[in-house]
């Protein structure tokens, strides 16, 4: 998706899998999904799908 331009598409992909499933996601692995977002400029995508009430210590 990254390689055909949809990067909100992609953020959006990742964040609602992760909300549907509830996966736990570690704080250190949502630094990294909230830097590559921010790369992308993509960070809204990210955040509007409220993974961050998901994110665990560990």
């Amino acid at each position: 998706m990254v390689e055909n331009d949809e990067t909100d598409l992609a953020m959006d992909d990742i964040g609602m899998l992760i909300q549907y499933f509830q996966f736990p996601v570690l704080r250190s692995e949502y630094q990294d999904l909230v830097r590559a977002a921010q790369q992308l400029d993509s960070l809204e995508s990210l955040t509007d799908t409220g993974v961050e009430r998901l994110v665990v210590d560990g």
